[in-house]
C-alpha cells in the first residue's frame, strides 16, 4: 500500500538522497511505485475470482486454477503502465535524474532552446511510439483487464 501510494517522484527524490545522482533512483522508485499498482489491481481481481470447489489446494492451486485466469489481464496492466513509465521518465528529470527531461531541463536553464526542443519532440515521439506498440501488442494479444472466468 505504501509502494502504490506514494508518489514516485518523491520516491525517487528520496533514494536520490540516498544513492545520489544516477539512474537507479528513478529505476526503483518506478519499479516499486508501479508493482505497488499492479499488484494492488491484480490482487482485487483474484480476491472476486470464483474459484472451483474441487481444484487442488495451496501453490498447485495458485500455479494450475488462478494465474492462467488472471494472466492476461496482468499483461494488459503491465503494458498500460510501461506506457505511464515512459511519460514519468521526462518529469523525474526535473529532481536531477539524468533522463530526457534532465536534459531538456538543462538546455532550458542554458538557454539552448533549440536543443530543449528537439529533446522535447524526441520524447514526444517516444511516447507516442511506446503508445502505439502498446495498443498493437494488447491488441494482438486480445488483452483485457476483466477476468473470463
Amino acid at each position: 500500500m505504501i509502494a502504490r501510494s506514494t508518489p514516485e517522484y518523491i520516491l525517487a527524490y528520496i533514494l536520490l538522497q540516498l544513492w545520489g545522482p544516477s539512474m537507479l533512483p528513478a529505476i526503483v522508485a518506478l519499479a516499486l511505485h508501479n508493482g505497488g499498482i499492479i499488484g494492488h489491481l491484480i490482487g482485487r481481481q483474484t480476491s472476486s475470482t470464483k474459484l472451483r470447489a474441487d481444484a487442488a489446494t495451496g501453490f498447485n492451486r495458485y500455479s494450475w486454477e488462478l494465474v492462467p485466469r488472471v494472466y492476461r489481464s496482468f499483461l494488459a496492466f503491465l503494458f498500460y503502465r510501461w506506457e505511464i513509465i515512459m511519460r514519468e521518465t521526462a518529469i523525474l528529470g526535473i529532481l536531477g535524474i539524468y533522463t530526457l527531461g534532465f536534459y531538456v531541463d538543462s538546455a532550458i536553464q542554458n538557454i539552448r532552446f533549440d536543443r530543449a526542443m528537439v529533446l522535447i519532440l524526441v520524447t514526444a515521439l517516444l511516447n507516442i511510439g511506446v503508445d502505439t506498440l502498446g495498443r498493437y501488442i494488447r491488441r494482438k494479444l486480445a488483452l483485457q483487464t476483466m477476468p473470463t472466468c
